[in-house]
């Protein structure tokens, strides 16, 4: 198994998503990403490149500018790019994982639940060929899709055959998805996903929702949270058990990571979800990205965590 983090990050004080927008091609964002890329480096085995900006935003205005289309939600291949993957490029690095907003994440966002199916399948080839053009960096060891209303929404309910369709991955590395509800595995198991994302960190009941055994039939593996992500929740628990208010002091915000999410908690469900799943663990992080942590300092110290946990279970089941 493999320490990988979602991708989402917390911006260095007086960086906001306006400024990005704005300093997106300057020299200044591209140093920005690297500092925050090596950052987790030091922790995260396949660590994602840094996600600052806003998940659907940062690749439908993409597919959706007329100057860069083949069709209407399809984006030319030449243009299928991620700004922030090509800088980490830059850089002389391990491995990368990269996070690619969903096809039916984008759908939802911007048509809500009703399917047209033209369409959802243009959006689906989009996000196939950012994948495509993220792989052919050989350290890109895992491309994710993310899709946190899938299972959650009730009203996007995709037929099994658009899954398939829309999932129909062939790029040369993993392809994890990340999903916030666990529903919708069972209807992943025939398409080209790899890897099952499930959060159980804060939800631990979620591993129970994936049947090894089919996994197994189905050449299927899994990525598992191990470290919860709720910072307002971390915080919240901290200071109704102190009565403070932790989110006046960085050092108290600190603490309260290392209180509520201490390694040996993480390290205790790592344990938990080797005895359900064993070999079948491909990767283990976050539930989900740390950009609402309030700075990068406390959002390294869950990293660190997960590393230092990770490492004690390597010592028994290796």
């Amino acid at each position: 198994m493999f320490f990988d983090d979602i991708g989402s990050f917390p911006l260095p004080k007086g960086i906001s998503r306006g400024w990005i927008e704005r300093n997106l091609y300057s020299k200044e964002y591209e140093e920005l990403v690297q500092r925050a890329f090596l950052m987790k480096a030091k922790y995260v085995e396949v660590p994602n490149y840094p996600q600052f900006r806003d998940m659907v935003s940062m690749f439908m205005d993409l597919i959706k500018n007329k100057e860069l289309q083949d069709d209407a939600y399809l984006i030319s291949k030449r243009y299928a790019k991620i700004v922030e993957l090509e800088i980490v490029e830059k850089m002389d690095v391990e491995s990368v994982r990269v996070c690619i907003t969903g096809p039916f994440e984008l759908y939802y966002k911007e048509f809500g639940g009703k399917i047209y199916e033209d369409v959802l399948l243009n959006l689906a080839e989009s996000v196939k060929r950012f994948a495509k053009n993220a792989s052919k960096y050989e350290n890109v060891k895992c491309i994710s899709i993310d899709e946190p209303s899938l299972g959650l929404a009730p009203d996007l309910q995709p037929e099994k055959e658009i899954l398939e369709r829309a999932f129909d991955y062939k790029v040369g590395c993993d392809v994890q998805i990340h999903l916030h509800s666990p529903i919708f595995y069972n209807k992943l198991l025939e398409t080209g996903i790899d890897v099952v994302g499930v959060e159980a960190a804060k939800e631990q009941k979620n591993l129970s929702l994936l049947d090894p055994e089919m996994l197994r039939s189905y050449d299927k593996k899994v990525r598992v949270g191990v470290a919860r992500s709720d910072i307002d929740g971390i915080v919240a628990e901290f200071n109704a058990k102190y009565n403070l208010n932790a989110w006046k002091s960085e050092e108290l915000i600190e603490m309260a990571v290392e209180e509520v999410e201490p390694f040996e908690e993480i390290r205790s469900r790592i344990f938990r979800a080797y005895e359900i799943f064993e070999d079948l663990i491909a990767y283990i992080g976050p539930d989900c990205g740390l950009f609402s942590f309030p700075t990068q300092s406390s959002a390294l110290k869950l990293l660190s965590n997960i590393r230092k946990a990770l490492e004690e279970v390597r010592k028994w089941i290796i």
